[in-house]
């Protein structure tokens, strides 16, 4: 199946490689060498059989007047967008010279790589910066990491979604912060299907979305609040007798005794020294305590203990003990959700087994977000609304699953702003930016203009378009798009309804102009950094080396049978829950330290009820759209079409508040930055937020840019657990009316 012919054409199939993780398979057609038409591709399930308007848009990024064609070196200065053409020889070896001299002067680690891809093959950044002994900054969005954190938490897995969506015939489904008729195709299909089979849909969030619109419930909650409404449903269903006892004592921590001292769960060596580390419960039919597995026992969930000299808890009575503090009435004093809407939803969510709940990852973009994931899972379970099933495949795992190549140091982006600026922990001097735009996407972009760049002695940039981080590069590198190259593509954990198929995604034309696949940039580079001959092999050898990892959701999966067709993962034969106690945590030992070992709720860093508030009192989003994929597809005329110009959504009473109408000129700003655009003016976003849609380019923008009035403060909690968030939705800011001159 990698290429057919029709009539004078060839026809590719391949798969849509924009970011976005859905794996949607394309099958390309190409007379003479040049890309004519996209259209779906089959699938061993048709309902996978999918295309938007940013799969169809691809093409015009093959083809885009703008795109960079040959390798360029800066002969001005940086961010000046003065540029001269050099030949790749010339640009490697500058390259190869500069990452060496480095390395001499500053350490290994001081040459850092920063990519997002998520192919198998864009892994290969990893392999290299592993090669050089260097580091790579992130594994997960680029800082989209408190949910992650959340996760990994609760379940030991990065993502959580196959735990708490794929029901089959769900009774209510809950779209927690979520959007997915714009960023989810596949999960608001499952939405679609479940609703017409008579589930109930509810869409709590801050603004009236495309999937509000759809839902059977719109309830509009506080920025940032997420936690404390999952408390408040747990009070009520506590309060009311609803919760799983079977499913509590099986599946999670809840039967565990904690110490009231010292905050650890009690092992059988806390009572019989040299015994095992097995968790203890109290068993009510012996009245002691006992290992949790002894024969016969009936642990307890609630009560006060006493072993030994030791008092002790079940780690489900400190989580009554806390939920106690959240009623409707308290919660909703928190959220502004009213507190009939809390107890009505929360006797939903106990009754109308099973609940899939699809939480967004915009409400993890706050500075407290994993907070929220983890109250969330934790309702789902209390009430039994978990699937206790493994893991599927995950590329960034797989990868890392390689024999021993993998040896590089991993650098959470925001933790790499101290180390460019400040050399801590370890001093960054040579940054190279792959498939990231990293000034239009990380928060506090003049930040990192005005005090990273300058810091650094040399940045390459390969990408397609000379884009905000291209501009500030010492050499550019012009990059091939997904059709110009073959790759490995795995399911992505993370997307509700997505396809569970490795796929191929065949190269369908030539790589035009001057430009190179990553990985064959990196094996020149290699060549003339003397890094051996590991990356002295073809596409085909690189996927072949990608599937003989060991990674169990690819057992027997051949480069053969990919060529075939997609080849559906295989379901891993690892516990359910991958956290230390092996079931679902939701009282954490890791965060004893910071007081967060149970998902209390914590008030967002910058909010309306912080002192911050009397100088910038609204909340600033800024959500994804259909429209982009990150800050791709903000230069294509397909879709800049049907979304011309970046707006500030704002609802009529801040808007009346401050002189404004729809289509007037209107400037957000906060002590970081300003950004003047155009307000939208309606009721769709509650009254106190705001939000302009991310992706769109500084120059899309009469003054500033969305992300220069965002912070990259660092939760040190998320550092126990994963890597530290970009809390992009946790600002706050004024805006003003700009006056005609």
């Amino acid at each position: 199946m990698e290429s057919t012919r029709k009539n004078d054409e060839k026809l590719v199939r391949t798969v849509c490689h924009t970011g976005c993780g859905m794996g949607c398979a394309l099958l390309a057609h190409v007379k003479d060498g040049v890309l004519t038409k996209i259209e779906p591709a089959d699938f061993p399930e048709p309902k996978y059989r999918h295309i938007c308007a940013r799969g169809l848009a691809s093409m015009k990024l093959v083809y885009h007047p703008d795109r960079l064609k040959y390798p360029l070196k800066r002969v001005g200065e940086r961010g000046e967008g003065k540029w001269q053409r050099i030949s790749w020889d010339e640009a490697l070896e500058t390259i190869a010279t500069r990452l060496k001299e480095t390395r001499e002067r500053y350490g290994s680690r001081s040459l850092m790589w920063a990519t997002s891809g998520t192919g198998g093959l864009d892994m290969a950044y990893i392999s290299f910066a592993g090669c050089c002994e260097g580091t790579f900054a992130s594994l997960v969005g680029f800082g989209d990491a408190a949910g992650p954190c959340g996760d990994t938490a609760s379940f030991g897995a990065l993502w959580g979604e196959g735990y708490l969506v794929n029901f089959e015939k769900p009774g209510l489904c809950v779209l927690w912060g979520s959007n997915p008729a714009e960023t989810q195709p596949f999960g608001i299909r499952m939405i679609r299907d479940a609703r017409e089979r008579g589930a109930r849909v509810v869409a709590i969030d801050p603004r009236f979305t495309a999937s509000a619109a759809k839902a059977d419930e719109y309830i509009p909650i506080r920025p940032g609040t997420d936690a404390a409404l999952a408390l408040g449903m747990i009070h009520v269903i506590l309060e009311q007798d609803l919760h799983d006892r079977s499913f509590i004592i099986d599946n999670t921590v809840g039967p565990f005794l904690v110490n009231s001292q010292t905050g650890l769960f009690l092992r059988e060596r806390d009572v019989v020294p040299s015994s095992s580390e097995k968790y203890m419960v109290w068993d009510t039919a012996a009245d002691e305590a006992r290992p949790y597995d002894a024969p016969g026992v009936v642990p307890a969930l609630t009560g006060v203990y006493r072993v030994g000299s030791v008092e002790c808890r079940p780690s489900f009575q400190l989580l009554v003990d806390l939920a106690a503090r959240y009623p409707p009435e308290k919660a909703s004093e928190v959220t502004e959700v009213p507190p009939d809407t809390i107890r009505s939803l929360a006797l939903d969510y106990a009754q109308r087994r099973p609940v899939a709940c699809y939480r967004g990852m915009g409400m993890q973009r706050t500075f407290h977000g994993d907070l929220a994931f983890r109250a969330i899972n934790t309702l789902a379970a209390i009430t039994g609304n978990l699937q206790p099933v493994a893991p599927g495949a995950f590329v960034y795992e797989l990868v890392l699953n390689l024999h021993g190549v993998i040896s590089c140091n991993f650098l959470p982006i925001l933790k790499a702003y101290d180390a460019i600026a400040k050399g801590n922990p370890y001093p960054i001097k040579a940054l190279w930016i792959a498939k990231h735009n990293m000034v239009n996407q990380l928060p506090d972009a003049s930040l990192v203009t005005r005090e990273l760049f300058p810091n650094l002695e040399f940045i390459v940039v390969a990408d397609l378009f000379m884009n905000a981080s291209a501009q500030y590069a010492d050499i550019v590198l012009p990059a091939c798009t997904f059709f110009e190259q073959s790759d490995l593509l795995a399911p992505t954990i993370g997307v509700p309804g997505g396809p569970n198929y490795f796929q191929l995604q065949n190269k369908a034309i030539e790589p035009l102009y001057d430009c190179k696949p990553d990985p064959e940039i990196l094996k020149e580079l290699a060549r003339k950094m003397g890094l051996g001959d590991y990356f002295e092999k073809s596409a085909e050898e690189f996927i072949e080396l990608l599937l003989s990892s060991g990674y169990p959701a690819e057992a027997g999966i051949t480069l053969e049978k990919l060529k075939q067709g997609p080849v559906a993962a295989e379901r891993s034969n690892v516990p359910a829950f991958l956290t230390p106690s092996g079931r679902m945590e939701f009282y954490c030992e890791s965060l004893l330290e910071v007081g967060q070992e149970l998902p209390c709720y914590l008030e967002p860093l910058e909010s309306a009820r912080t002192p911050l508030a009397q100088r910038y009192p609204l909340t600033f989003l800024s959500t994804h759209t259909r429209y982009r994929t990150h800050s791709t597809f903000a230069n294509v005329t397909w879709l800049t079409d049907l979304d011309p110009e970046p707006v500030l959504e704002i609802n009529p009473v801040d808007a009346e508040a401050r002189g404004t109408k729809d289509g007037d000129l209107v400037c957000a700003f906060n002590d970081r930055g300003r950004m003047r655009l155009k307000a939208k003016v309606h009721q769709g976003i509650r009254p106190g937020t705001v939000n302009a849609n991310q992706g769109w380019w500084p120059e899309h923008f009469l003054e500033g840019s969305h992300q220069d009035l965002t912070h990259g403060v660092i939760n040190p909690a998320q550092e126990l657990v994963y890597e530290p968030n970009s809390a992009l939705y946790d600002v706050l800011v004024e805006v003003e009316k700009v006056r005609e001159e």
